[in-house]
């Protein structure tokens, strides 16, 4: 514990918003009902959880947290007040009213903090003869409910038993329940290997504009922060996949969560490899053994910016959600010159014209794709030979798909399984040019972008040397909780360096 600019924390290393959320409820829940105060578990959204009180209790309940603020750094905070500690603090009981508890919670790097906005919901409600009067409605319940409609029962949550209202924890229409995986595409253009086979069959091939050049394989640790923004944001995700034919990461423990697939485990026709093609390897995603029908795809240099939930990509039905960019896809057909993106698209708008008799006009937006494995079985049994020729090319051809951008989105759409959404709030830096600078300072200061991505193509107007310490500075900020899947000597290694190199120590 420490004391931060006049607030106590506690420092940790591992702990995610929901595991801060959760703690602080288990740990608020067990005081009341160890001095004898009932709680009720309730919910205002899907997946935040609440306490309910009796309005009786108030005083009882300030007691209980004043002794747990004696030894706890415990703080409590009313709607447009001030945070007070809660070994001072008192709770009125003249009418139904709401509150957040928590512990202040800083890294141990001082680069995150947690404060009420991840704090406990506690709610005293008044319970009548004849009605149950709460400070407003909540996911199930209106703000007043006729008592003879609030049944409590138990329920299973957070790994213990609760106290209910029958139908609260139960699943509601738009909460999504079924499993859900995500696919990383990784290479580390570092390896030796990888460059002396990558330059000895790129000789064999005329490529793209910039699908030649060092950004297309280059990285800095980006796949490490990536995953942590899972870990950090997106704990609903079951398993993730690293879909990637270089030596597993340094930093990267066995563990059951994280699991690396070779293209030979998934390519239809293994004679095609090795492939350098980041299309071909999109193209065979849904031939990854394990993998749930419902996933997310992502590249390492694609992040969460803050807690998302997974309604925010499919529906419980199971139709996905896309954003799509401002950018047009341009007039045009596709050709040599073009960059492999570019073709991709092109490419993509003919086929889906032939079958639909629509032109796709805008680009998608640089995140996390939602995807569905028996949509793009359908899709590869629609137009097998654009995947088998784009599965079988090793470098970007003027002639690929692209499965994960608009292909598969848009055949999805056409046939009534995705649409189109402006929900989440996304942005796009590229790390190359002067004004990135800026625009990562913004998004590791204000933390309001769900998705964003840090691309290094394109025009370069900053030294590399500058952007790759800005880039690492501001992922370690974004991202300093260590994930489960990480070995901790080499994660923390990693962490003195960014520090060092913030405060200009040599090392």
């Amino acid at each position: 514990m420490i004391l931060d600019e006049g607030v106590l924390r506690l420092v940790h290393e591992t702990t995610t918003p929901d595991g801060a959320r959760t703690a602080d409820l288990l740990l608020i829940a067990d005081a009341l009902e160890s001095a004898g105060i009932r709680t009720l578990l309730i919910r205002h959204d899907l997946h935040t959880p609440a306490l309910a009180i009796d309005l009786a209790d108030a005083h009882r309940t300030a007691a209980t947290l004043r002794s747990l603020g004696q030894r706890e750094p415990l703080y409590l905070k009313a709607k447009g007040t001030a945070p007070v500690f809660a070994a001072d603090a008192d709770i009125p009981d003249s009418a139904p009213h709401a509150l957040r508890a928590y512990r202040p919670r800083v890294s141990a790097g001082g680069g995150r903090r947690y404060d009420h906005e991840y704090g406990v919901r506690v709610e005293f409600w008044r319970f009548g003869e004849t009605a149950v009067e709460a400070p407003q409605a909540n996911a199930l319940m209106r703000r007043i409910t006729p008592a003879q409609d609030v049944h409590i029962v138990s329920g299973s949550r957070y790994g213990r038993e609760w106290q209910t209202v029958v139908g609260m924890l139960d699943p509601h229409p738009r909460e999504v329940t079924h499993d859900i995986d995500m696919v990383f595409s990784w290479v580390d253009g570092s390896a030796s290997e990888f460059q002396r086979q990558r330059a000895a069959q790129l000789s064999e091939y005329v490529v793209g504009e910039g699908d030649d050049g060092p950004a297309r394989y280059r990285h800095v640790d980006e796949l490490r922060y990536a995953l942590r923004s899972v870990h950090m944001y997106a704990p609903w995700v079951r398993r993730i996949f690293i879909a990637t034919d270089s030596p597993a990461p340094a930093w990267l423990a066995d563990h059951p969560k994280v699991t690396i697939v070779r293209s030979e485990e998934f390519f239809a026709d293994p004679s095609t490899l090795p492939t350098h093609n980041s299309h071909a390897v999109e193209a065979q995603l849904h031939r990854i053994d394990g993998l749930a029908e419902h996933f997310l795809y992502s590249n390492d240099d694609m992040f969460f910016g803050r807690p998302v939930r997974p309604e925010l990509f499919f529906s419980p039905g199971g139709i996905s959600s896309f954003v799509e960019c401002d950018v047009r896809i341009g007039a045009g057909d596709p050709r040599l010159e073009r960059s492999g993106h570019d073709n991709g698209l092109r490419v993509n708008r003919a086929l889906l014209q032939e079958r639909f008799g629509r032109v796709i006009v805008r680009d998608l937006e640089h995140c996390a794709a939602p995807l569905r494995r028996s949509v793009m079985q359908e899709l590869e049994e629609t137009f097998p030979e654009d995947f088998r020729r784009t599965a079988a090319s090793r470098f970007r051809a003027a002639t690929d798909i692209s499965v994960t951008n608009s292909l598969y989105h848009y055949y999805a759409m056409f046939t009534g399984r995705a649409l189109p959404t402006s929900v989440p709030r996304t942005r796009y830096v590229q790390t190359t040019l002067a004004r990135s600078l800026a625009g990562m300072e913004r998004l590791a200061k204000r933390r309001d972008i769900d998705m964003f991505c840090l691309n290094d193509g394109g025009e370069t107007e900053v030294p590399e040397e500058i952007r790759v310490a800005s880039l690492r500075d501001v992922l370690e900020r974004m991202f300093p909780i260590r994930a489960p899947w990480e070995i901790p000597a080499v994660s923390e290694g990693r962490a003195r360096d960014a520090s060092a190199a913030r405060s200009g120590v040599k090392r």
